[in-house]
C-alpha cells in the first residue's frame, strides 16, 4: 500500500505514461470531456479540489518545458484570482493562447483531469519535458 505521493490509481497512471511531448490538461469543472481523451474526474464539489490543489500534488512529480493557458484568463477573471492561481507555476514557461485554441489541444492531451474548480479559464495543459 502507497504512504505517500499520488494515491489515486488513475491519476498515477496517467502521471506514469505522461513522457516526451505528451500534453496533460488540468481543468476546470464545467469543463467538458472529450471522446478518445482519458478523464480523470477528481471533482468532488463545486470548488474542490481546485487547480492549484492539484498543481502543488503533482508538479514537484514532474519534468514540464511548458504550461498552455488561455489568454481569457487574465483578460476575464480578477487581478488578484489571476496573481494566486499563477503562483503555483511561475516558474514554467507559461504560453498563452486563445480559448478556442486551448479546447482543441485539449483534445489532444494524454487526459484530462477535471477539478471542481470553480474558476472560469483557470483551466491549464502541461507540457512534458
Amino acid at each position: 500500500m502507497l504512504k505517500n505521493g499520488i494515491i489515486n490509481g488513475q491519476l498515477a497512471s496517467a502521471l506514469a505514461r505522461f513522457r516526451h511531448v505528451n500534453t496533460l490538461a488540468i481543468v476546470d469543472g464545467p469543463f467538458p470531456s472529450y471522446p478518445g481523451v482519458e478523464l480523470i474526474d477528481l471533482a468532488l464539489i463545486k470548488g474542490f479540489p481546485t487547480i492549484p490543489d492539484v498543481l502543488d500534488a503533482i508538479l514537484p512529480l514532474l519534468d514540464l518545458t511548458g504550461l498552455y493557458l488561455a489568454n481569457e484568463f487574465s483578460e476575464k477573471v480578477d487581478a488578484k484570482t489571476v496573481a494566486s492561481y499563477k503562483k503555483h507555476y511561475e516558474n514554467i514557461p507559461t504560453i498563452l493562447i486563445p480559448h478556442e485554441e486551448f479546447k482543441i489541444k485539449v483534445g489532444q492531451s494524454l487526459a484530462i483531469i477535471h477539478t471542481g474548480d470553480a474558476v472560469p479559464y483557470s483551466s491549464v495543459i502541461l507540457k512534458s519535458g
